[in-house]
């Protein structure tokens, strides 16, 4: 017996299952990022990790942001496996979804950070808290320049206003990039508006390259054969 609806749909997943993924992702990060817990910037770090990890927010807010770095990391994944990009982005794209990938696990200690509150509050010894800050300085740049050359090459072969989904995703790259080594080097300056740029404009950056989806291939001409009578 034949089911065509459902071949159809299972055909729609098969070809379109990256972009789903990537618009739940951004829903996702959409929103976990507002409910991130602030801090006085001119308290230390240990008192600042302390008060937002305390914040009954930190666990759902982090446990969507986790979530959604899964589903980016999917995504592109999907997106790269499925050859969907030209030549010209496969590369970047696969670099990009290793470099989330990564992204991943500091994320994941990002939310197990709430383990230490106690400690940090006590001013003991908070390997897990501290551990994801020594992560976040080498990830978060990583990640950040990942997508802003992801979106340049998106960019190349985009056309129209899906280009300015491009520049979203250079912006949003540059803000992940910097905004934990400018937090680590300035600590007594309020960075937060940073870091909100950067996870929002990731948000739409992701949501974005859902809709846009990649440029449909060009069919060259059909070739005429001249009979010779």
């Amino acid at each position: 017996m034949n089911y065509p609806e459902d071949t159809t749909t299972m055909t729609f997943f098969h070809a379109h299952g990256w972009r789903l993924v990537l618009a739940a992702s951004g829903v996702a990060l959409l929103a976990g990022a507002p409910m991130h817990p602030s801090s006085d910037s001119e308290d230390p770090l240990r008192k600042e990790l302390a008060v937002m990890t305390a914040d009954s927010a930190w666990v759902p807010g982090h446990s969507l942001i986790v979530l959604s770095t899964v589903l980016l990391a999917t995504g592109l994944w999907m997106a790269h496996r499925r050859r969907v990009w030209p030549t010209s982005v496969q590369r970047t794209l696969g670099f990009a979804a290793v470099a989330v990938s990564a992204y991943v696990v500091e994320t994941v200690a990002h939310l197990a950070a709430v383990i230490d509150s106690d400690r940090l509050a006590a001013g003991d010894a908070a390997p897990v808290a501290f551990g994801h800050i020594g992560l976040a300085t080498v990830l978060y740049p990583v990640t950040g320049w990942a997508l802003v050359f992801l979106a340049l090459a998106f960019g190349r072969v985009w056309r129209g206003w899906r280009r300015v989904v491009a520049v979203v995703g250079a912006v949003a790259g540059l803000l992940h990039a910097f905004s934990v080594p400018l937090t680590v080097l300035f600590p007594d300056t309020e960075f937060t508006p940073v870091f909100a740029g950067a996870a929002m404009s990731i948000a739409v950056f992701t949501l974005g390259i859902a809709v846009a989806g990649a440029p449909r291939p060009v069919r060259s001409a059909p070739r005429t054969v001249e009979r010779i009578a």
